[in-house]
């Protein structure tokens, strides 16, 4: 019942898949890293998807990539354009230098600096435009309608989330027992591809999302049973700051997601200390938010095998330096 969901949605196990073969031209698959210092602390058998050596130090280019990849030639060579905070302009970035056509991103002017300028690096024109990401949003699609440019979602659209999704093709390659896994939630399309993927080959692995309190999108409309648009987003992680889940994303989160965790921004830097003592890895933010709902949130079992996704790497000076100091 479920694959014939999945399918109705337009991305099912099959295009998942297919996206991983189709990326692995490109991009080589990320280590699953066991933790023997966050197993001792959860007391659970910790490993820890390392997406913050991609390309962009971020997951966003799987599913950049693989919409670009599925576009016609003639639509691709108009060439894209795409809101974005940064990680998903970089990725977007990224994909169309790979293929060799113009990228125009749209990101808000409070964006985080160090993410603009590498997307400008990978060949993309950068337009400031408004306040948030919603702002930069409307306005890419303005201008969008006036060319010929593809669109790119951050989030809902199905292809960008099979590429997402191609996390957990390699998730159970490495670790076909696991139990749980702990996902980052923004808009909603890493944990849509991910969830969908794994229910539908594993039905009894748990996932759990993790969102900061003050970008809780998902976790109110998932309360409410239908999409919660949140009036104001107020959250260090600028990669997970989305006002409100995608139609694509929510009804994915409905169908396969266990559970969303709210976590404080004050666990985040507290997470990303801790992964860089003990693991010597950078994560930004929105890359320990899954951390932090393991650490002071979700209740595992002493036996229980339990992956996190270190969603990406991308953090600014100011935002390591508190949370080194964070206790």
């Amino acid at each position: 019942m479920r694959e014939v969901e999945s399918e109705r949605i337009g991305i099912t196990p099959a295009s998942v898949e297919a996206a991983a073969r189709d990326i692995a031209q490109h991009l080589r698959p990320t280590p699953l890293q066991y933790s023997r210092a966050f197993t001792d602390k959860a007391r659970c058998y910790v490993h820890i998807k390392v997406e913050s050596i991609q390309p962009i130090r971020a997951f966003k280019v799987r599913g950049a990539l693989t919409k670009v990849m599925r576009l016609h030639p003639e639509e691709r060579s108009r060439g894209v354009i795409t809101a974005s905070a940064g990680n998903h302009g970089q990725g977007v970035a990224y994909a169309a230098a790979a293929f060799k056509i113009p990228a125009t991103v749209y990101v808000p002017e409070t964006a985080n600096q160090l993410k603009v300028e590498a997307i400008r690096r990978l060949g993309a024109e950068v337009v400031p435009a408004g306040r948030n990401y919603n702002d930069a949003f409307l306005e890419a699609m303005r201008h969008q309608e006036r060319g010929g440019a593809t669109f790119v979602h951050a989030f809902d659209d199905p292809d960008v989330i099979a590429g997402q999704g191609t996390i957990a093709v390699e998730l159970l390659q490495d670790l076909a027992d696991v139990d749980t896994v702990l996902v980052p939630i923004g808009g909603g399309g890493l944990i849509g591809g991910i969830a969908l993927y794994l229910k539908e080959k594993r039905p009894h692995v748990k996932v759990i999302g993790a969102e900061p309190t003050g970008a809780d999108g998902m976790r109110r409309s998932l309360d409410a049973g239908r999409i919660v648009t949140l009036d104001r987003v107020n959250t260090i992680a600028d990669g997970l700051a989305a006002s409100a889940p995608g139609k694509l994303t929510f009804e994915l989160a409905k169908r396969y997601v266990d559970d969303v965790v709210v976590v404080e921004d004050s666990e985040m830097l507290r997470a990303i200390r801790l992964v860089f003592e003990w693991e010597h890895l950078l994560a930004e933010p929105a890359g320990a938010a899954a951390i932090a709902a393991l650490l002071y949130h979700y209740r595992p079992t002493p036996n229980e095998k339990v992956a996190v996704i270190l969603s990406g790497a991308n953090v600014t000076d100011e935002v390591m330096i508190r949370a080194l100091k964070s206790r």
